[in-house]
């Protein structure tokens, strides 16, 4: 070890200071003092270290009084004061023998303008660099989570993907675009398959929140147990199974939009909560107790007859009237025969670019059979039939066989120049012919429910109703 720059007549200043009542007062205040402390004189002995300096290296005083820096710590920050003079400050290190980092500040003691030794002051930052790494880490899982919501809660209709000139539907139109630029709860009524989802985007898309989350909650889809942790979510240890929180679909709409599909499929318990928190603006998690504030705009779509289940004690009237504010009826494709041949023609060409074909148009017999069928599935069932005509296409027109192959039943269904047919008679008599056509088990009432484009639970409730075999 290199000692040349030593002063010899200052070796032994820390012999003569030790013990003086003032070096006691000194040492009762680093005592004192949270920070880590290191004395070392000129020639680089350790002279002190202060219960801090232990507590965070868990280095004793035998492991550093009497031992010199230059041999222990050779490279650190009491060596370079030492041989410049100069102090350091804000370094960070690592101190290897307590396996730890720090942040020190270095200075040299100065006793009659004689340099006498130096003291170092540090930190422990190992543990704040371990909650950088996971706030790094979580920011990371945040970006990354952020674009999947992006993803799945953004609308991606507007008003323009609504195709449809006849005057039942630009009555719908105008009522919906009114609707859009309020805050106010929308309730969009119609048949299966009318589009209701399409408009529920569409005034999202329109509205101030265009930009923020779009949620979308199938009533009739989740099993009842499950509805109010989607809703709502959970805390963890909620339940069993519940390992981690989950957040629900509510908060994840907060400061957009949550569209609320099949609502009348709702059971009357979690009717009662919507309702409280569509009053109060706040929702708890299963197995919480804090209120969490979320500010979400409601649009509520059914296919049933809200009044008439209310009627029947099924729909709650206090929620009826809370989600019905803005009523907008979006009519059947048989009360819309002006639009039939321009939505199909505009149907055809968003198939043909989804699967890459060629088809130029329809029959003028295609064309026919299309206006005389009666739709029960609506738009849904069009755009199913025309992409089913499509693949088994093998001619640049589609034929009326080939579409006919492709529709749920019949064309005229029987209505043409006879009475009308009940709506819920040509209900029941299409679920008696997918259940026939696919079976009874429940792998065959998942194919019929797919067939008549509504849920399992759907087609459930439909087989309660008409008691269908």
């Amino acid at each position: 070890m290199d000692k040349s720059f030593i002063a010899s007549e200052d070796t032994h200043f820390w012999e003569k200071v030790s013990g003086t009542p003032a070096a006691n007062v000194f040492i009762s205040i680093f005592n004192a003092i949270q920070e880590g402390i290191e004395i070392v004189d000129r020639a680089g002995w350790v002279q002190y270290i202060n219960p801090a300096f232990t507590a965070i290296t868990g280095l004793k005083e035998g492991d550093r009084i009497g031992k010199n820096i230059f041999e222990v710590v050779p490279h650190g920050p009491l060596v370079k004061v030492l041989k410049t003079g100069t102090p350091i400050f804000g370094e960070k290190m690592e101190m290897k023998d307590a396996g730890i980092d720090i942040i020190a500040n270095t200075a040299p003691i100065y006793v009659n303008k004689v340099m006498v030794g130096a003291v170092v002051v540090f930190q422990d930052v190992t543990e704040i660099k371990k909650l950088n790494a996971q706030v790094r880490e979580s920011k990371g899982k945040i970006r990354v989570l952020h674009h999947k919501l992006s993803k799945v809660a953004t609308a991606e209709y507007d008003f323009d993907d609504i195709v449809g000139h006849s005057f039942p539907v630009r009555q719908s139109l105008e009522i919906a675009k009114r609707a859009a630029v309020t805050e106010s709860t929308v309730l969009l009524t119609g048949e299966s398959g009318t589009g209701k989802e399409l408009f529920a985007h569409s005034i999202h898309n329109v509205s101030a929140r265009s930009n923020s989350p779009f949620i979308k909650v199938n009533c009739a889809a989740i099993p009842e147990n499950l509805l109010e942790s989607e809703f709502f979510g959970y805390e963890k240890g909620a339940f069993t199974g519940a390992a981690r929180q989950k957040v629900g679909r509510f908060e994840l709409a907060h400061g957009g939009t949550i569209f609320l599909d099949e609502i009348g499929d709702m059971p009357l318990p979690l009717q009662a909560i919507l309702l409280r928190v569509l009053e109060q603006g706040e929702v708890v998690r299963v197995g919480g107790t804090e209120s969490i504030y979320v500010d979400v705009r409601v649009i509520a779509s059914t296919n049933r007859n809200l009044k008439m289940l209310v009627e029947e004690g099924k729909f709650r009237e206090d929620l009826f009237y809370r989600v019905n504010v803005i009523n907008v009826e979006i009519p059947p494709l048989r009360q819309r025969q002006d639009d039939i041949i321009p939505l199909a023609d505009h149907i055809l060409k968003q198939t043909n670019r989804k699967l890459g074909k060629n088809v130029e148009g329809f029959t003028e017999q295609a064309l026919k059979s299309l206006s005389q069928y009666n739709w029960p599935g609506n738009v849904r069932e069009m755009r199913n039939c025309i992409e089913r005509a499509v693949i088994m296409a093998e001619t640049t027109l589609l034929p009326e066989k080939v579409l006919l192959s492709s529709l749920s039943g019949e064309p005229d269904s029987g209505l043409e120049g006879e009475e009308p047919v009940a709506l819920d008679v040509m209900e029941k008599e299409l679920i008696r012919r997918a259940l026939n056509r696919f079976g009874k088990t429940v792998a065959g009432k998942k194919k019929a429910a797919r067939a008549l484009n509504i849920s399992l639970r759907s087609l459930y409730n439909k087989i309660n109703k008409y008691e269908a075999p």
